[in-house]
């Protein structure tokens, strides 16, 4: 089911008031999971449901796309199919989180960054991790 931009789009960011208890119980969750006796591709597939939980923490839930972040377009223009994008891939914050010594509060603020963009703005954006890929793209957020 596509997602399209709206006039909610153009509200301003309110964090859910139970943020910090959800991000705490994602720290916890982040630190138990690298020591179980479990196999890698198990704990990979926990580790990333732990990230996307603190995606959706933020508000970027897949029913309303009301994160934080926005393209200018997402804000000024209604009925554009939209998608969201993770500033910091998962992928480079699951190798984190499997490597020594791990900084979860770094990791989860990570995995807090996505971006509300139209399709086509997504469809322009590089494979770098980092908020200046939408710099790059022309993409003012």
């Amino acid at each position: 089911m596509p997602f399209h931009s709206g006039p909610r789009h153009n509200d301003r960011y309110v964090p859910p008031s139970d943020l910090p208890q959800r991000l705490a119980d994602i720290k916890l969750v982040l630190g138990a999971i690298p020591g179980l006796p479990i196999g890698i591709a198990l704990k990979r597939d926990l580790l990333d449901e732990a990230l996307w939980q603190a995606t959706f923490a933020t508000g970027n839930t897949q029913s309303k796309f009301m994160g934080r972040y926005r393209s200018a377009k997402v804000v000024c223009v209604a009925g554009l199919k939209i998608e969201r994008d993770h500033v910091y891939r998962r992928k480079v914050l699951l190798e984190e989180l499997l490597g020594p010594s791990p900084d979860l509060d770094r990791i989860i603020a990570r995995a807090q960054c996505c971006v509300v963009l139209t399709a086509e703005e997504h469809r322009s954006v590089s494979d770098i991790d980092g908020g200046r890929k939408y710099t790059l793209a022309g993409i003012t957020v």
